[in-house]
Parts: structure tokens; C-alpha cells; sequence
């Protein structure tokens, strides 16, 4: 097995998820599960090893088929593979108190009348017990057995990065304001990216040296505020095909507080015979990165042999909850309007920004964002609702403390002159949206990608909306308001791209309505 899904393989509770010696993760197992069951009376462990990413943590129930990790290289090992054993509670008469120790699963029966008895129980350890399903049978003749179904867990998590999923934030080694190495020695590669021997055109590299400690040297992704929304992703990182060739690099991603670890042998990846790029690092919850006590960031750091390489490239963090449902455009320029805090405050629907805030006078600016024809289900229950803007700025790095409201009529018409944003009747629900001032907004043209921020989740608010009776399937709208929170005053604002784009074709950069429910 390498670098692939491990299943559980039968019904129990996680005892283990971690090194087996957190000091040393080139020492036996390295990253492990240890799951544990009861059977017939006894008490068994199951053990997984040489693992790369673990998918469970301590004292969590798992049912038989859950993937739990996937396979790797880490610990004392001669290539990637998966090590696998059962052990059993067990108190031999010599011994004070009882452990668990490895014993045979397939059972035990001889037709050797000089073998009469079990080897491991003359040897005082666990008899051996017929622990399998299915197969294979205890006959003492001899017996052969067609491959079974294999069990399939599908693709989740998929051992590659979706990027069409709109919700993914990929940090690359060239991203000065999210990546960083720290260091002696480091090494830069460009103009590496035709042929997929890199991410992005760059990659940075570095050989182990003698007297190198784990983090003596170390290369760090750090999302920003507000680059991703919250919720649980799965994190990938892009090896290249050159200067890779250690047999761990050792992640640590920083989440939510949080801490846990990948093992990788980048050595597989990218190279003749391994032909997947992206090393799975993992599934982990993220918040947005606002009111956390450790920054989030994925960390590498050079734990392979001594004149090895190791690489850094890329990161991508993709939202596991896969690409949602709806994905809306707003398809008229009537359909995003509000002031122009620039001029004057006046209000239009042609303008090329849609602005939030307050006007330089100090007037609150109400926004509109109209999506039409929206074809959630009435009565659907509705898990995730991001609006995603294209921001602009030159930069803009004022704070700003806004609301979401929505439009509480499900046939809200586009905006007009005597039908604008703050015109409208406005939903119970709403939610906060703070925007800091480190958050940096800043627009720079092609082929600079655009910078991407999301909403918070305004689920509650559509969800207020459609179970509406009025609500109609496919025809109805769903319209968001945006307004200073109350008591929030001042002249600071920040501009969003609008539907109406001098540089490009409408609709290009305007918002977009991402929406993820259950019927």
C-alpha cells in the first residue's frame, strides 16, 4: 500500500492516534492507530502503522470499512507500506498483571500429529483464535480462495485536491504574504511549471545537513484572515518532481487551535512510477482567523536522512464538504447596487464597485446582492450559504463591523431607483461579518489571480426565506442586505467588484451565491 486508504476492519474505540514515540518519529510505527474491541469475553487491539495522515483521534468510536488513515513511511521503515497487527489482552501465570500481545488470527489446526498443540500458547502468549469474518476457513485441507469484493470507501477524502470546489484556498512558495522559509541554505527553483514539475512556476528546496535539528530549518503556509470560511478541509501538499527525495518530510498543521501531524516520503510523489503530485496531508476543522490563541499555518520541517532533499511548494486547502449545490452568478447589473462611497455616496446599479461601510460624509452604506432563480426545494435543509466576492482596493485595510440581512420576500425584484437596498424588508435572521484591518484587500490585474473572500455563513438567513410558503422553486429569489452593524460609525468603507467590469466582460467578477442543503 502506498500512500492509500486504511479501513478499519472491524467495530471498536481509537486508543491510539499519534507517534509511537512523539520524540522520535523515525522510531518503530512511527505515525499509528490502535483500535480497541471486545470479542467473546476478551478484550483485542488492532494496530496500523507507517502511517502518513491519520483520519481519527483518541477515544473515537469507528464502525468496520471507516477510513482511518492513510498509509505511508513514517517510522523504522524500508518503503511504504502497511503495518498491520492484532494483539490481545493477556496475563501469563509468570507475570504480575496482564498486557496485550500479539496473537494469530487465523486460528489454529494441525493435522500434524507432531504439531499437535498451538505454538504461541505452548510459547505463553494469546492462543491463537479464528478472528476473521468470513474467511479463511480453519479446514485442514488445503484450501484456495478467489479475491473477494474489495472494500471501497469511494473518494472521501479524495486523495487529490478538487479545485473546481469554490471554496479551496491554494498558498503557493511565491504568495510573500502567506508563505515563509526559515533558515540556512534554502535553494530557489523558476520557470519549472509547464510540465507539472512544479505548482505555480517556483519551488524552494533544501539538503539535510549534519547537525540540522527537526526545525533548524523549516518553510511555513499561513492563511490570512478571512481566506477561508469556517468549517473542515482536507489539505494537500504539492511535491515536485526534482529536489524531493527525502523519506519524511514532517508536516504540522496549526487549526482551530489545534495540532496535528502528516509524515510524508516525498520520494513517491511526482517521480517515475508515482505519478500523484499531491500528498494528502489530511482532513482538520479551520476557523477564519479571527479570535485564535496560535496562528494556522502548515509547517514542514526536514526529518529524512542526511544529504536527503526536501521540497516546498504548495498548499491547498479544500472545504470537505464538497462543491456545493448551487453555485449562482448574479446575472443582472440591476442586481448588485448600493452607494459609491466615493463619489458623493450616490447610489446606483451601474457602478463598477459595490461598496461596504460608511461614505466619507459618515452616511451608512446599504448594499444589495439580488440571486435569481434559485432552486432550493422548499422545506430543504440548508447547511452552508457563503456569498463569494472578488474584492478590490488599492489597498483597503480599513476594520469594518457589517450585518447580513436578507430580503424577506421570496419574489424580491431586482434594484431600481425607487426600490433600493435599504428599501427592503429585512429577514430576522442576519449574521456579523468583522472584517480587521490586517485583513488587506487589493486588487492587481491579470495574471495576478484575484483576491477571493467569502461570507460567513448566511445559511439561517436563506433558510428563514425559503421555508416561506410563497417560496417557488426555480423562480424564487434570494437577496442579501449588507449594512453597518448598529452603533458601528465612521468613515472607513471597502469595495467589492461589481457586476459592471470596464476590464472585462460583465458578470466576470461579480458575486457569487455558493449554497450547500439536503432535500
Amino acid at each position: 500500500m502506498i500512500y492509500d486508504y486504511v479501513l478499519s476492519t472491524h467495530n471498536g474505540q481509537v486508543v491510539t492516534a499519534d507517534w509511537q514515540r512523539p520524540s522520535d518519529r523515525r522510531y518503530g510505527l512511527g505515525l499509528m492507530v490502535e483500535l480497541q474491541t471486545s470479542y467473546l469475553g476478551s478484550t483485542y487491539k488492532t494496530r496500523y502503522g507507517h502511517l502518513s495522515a491519520l483520519m481519527v483521534q483518541n477515544n473515537q468510536l469507528v464502525t468496520q470499512g471507516k477510513v482511518i488513515a492513510i498509509s505511508g513511511n513514517t517510522g523504522k521503515t524500508d518503503g511504504p507500506h502497511l503495518h498491520f497487527e492484532v494483539r490481545k489482552w493477556h496475563e501469563p501465570p509468570e507475570l504480575h498483571g496482564g498486557d496485550f500481545y500479539p496473537v494469530n488470527p487465523y486460528g489454529w489446526e494441525s493435522i500434524n500429529p507432531d504439531r499437535p498443540d498451538d505454538p504461541w500458547e505452548i510459547a505463553g502468549r494469546p492462543a491463537s483464535v479464528n478472528l476473521w469474518q468470513n474467511r479463511p476457513s480453519l479446514s485442514s485441507a488445503k484450501c484456495t480462495y478467489l479475491s473477494g469484493a474489495p472494500l471501497t470507501p469511494g473518494n472521501d477524502p479524495p486523495l487529490n485536491p478538487d479545485l473546481t470546489n469554490p471554496v479551496h484556498r491554494v498558498i503557493d512558495d511565491s504568495d510573500t504574504d502567506r508563505f515563509v522559509q526559515f533558515g540556512p541554505s534554502w535553494q530557489t527553483v523558476n520557470n519549472c511549471g509547464s510540465q507539472g514539475q512544479c505548482y505555480g512556476g517556483t519551488y524552494r528546496w533544501r539538503v539535510r545537513a549534519s547537525g540540522d535539528t527537526y526545525n533548524s530549518a523549516y518553510a511555513s503556509w499561513k492563511p490570512r484572515v478571512h481566506d477561508l470560511v469556517v468549517g473542515t478541509y482536507d489539505v494537500y501538499a504539492y511535491i515536485p518532481n526534482q529536489h524531493a527525495n527525502t523519506v519524511l518530510a514532517f508536516y504540522r498543521i496549526y487549526h482551530n487551535n489545534k495540532l496535528h501531524w502528516a509524515g510524508i516520503d516525498q520520494s513517491r510523489f511526482n517521480k517515475p512510477g508515482y505519478s500523484r503530485t499531491w500528498a494528502y496531508l489530511g482532513r482538520y476543522d479551520f476557523d477564519d482567523g479571527l479570535n485564535l490563541l496560535q496562528a494556522q499555518q502548515v509547517v514542514v520541517y526536514h526529518d529524512g536522512d542526511v544529504g536527503q532533499e526536501m521540497a516546498a511548494d504548495a498548499v491547498a486547502l479544500v472545504l470537505a464538504d464538497g462543491p456545493p449545490d448551487l453555485n449562482l452568478p448574479i446575472v443582472l447589473g440591476s442586481d448588485d447596487a448600493g452607494p459609491n462611497a466615493e463619489y458623493n455616496c450616490n447610489y446606483g446599479e451601474d457602478h463598477k464597485e459595490i461598496y461596504l461601510g460608511h461614505c466619507f460624509t459618515g452616511t451608512e452604506i446599504v448594499s444589495g446582492f439580488r440571486f435569481s432563480d434559485v432552486n432550493i426545494p422548499q422545506g430543504a435543509v440548508i447547511s452552508r450559504v457563503h456569498i463569494h466576492f472578488t474584492v478590490d482596493g488599492s489597498p483597503e485595510i480599513d476594520p469594518l463591523l457589517l450585518r447580513f440581512y436578507g430580503d424577506a420576500l421570496t419574489a424580491s425584484p431586482t434594484f431600481t431607483q425607487t426600490n433600493r437596498p435599504e428599501d427592503r424588508p429585512l429577514t430576522a435572521a442576519w449574521r456579523r461579518w468583522y472584517i480587521p484591518g490586517t485583513d488587506a484587500w487589493s486588487w492587481e490585474p491579470p495574471p495576478q489571480p484575484p483576491q477571493i473572500r467569502y461570507s460567513p455563513n448566511l445559511a439561517s438567513i436563506a433558510q428563514e426565506i425559503v421555508n416561506d410558503g410563497e417560496w417557488q422553486p426555480g423562480s424564487s429569489a434570494l437577496t442579501f442586505i449588507v449594512k453597518p452593524q448598529p452603533g458601528f460609525s465612521g468613515t472607513e468603507h471597502r469595495r467589492v467588484m461589481a457586476y459592471e467590469r470596464p476590464d472585462a466582460p460583465p458578470g466576470t467578477y461579480a458575486a457569487r451565491l455558493l449554497v450547500w442543503f439536503d432535500e
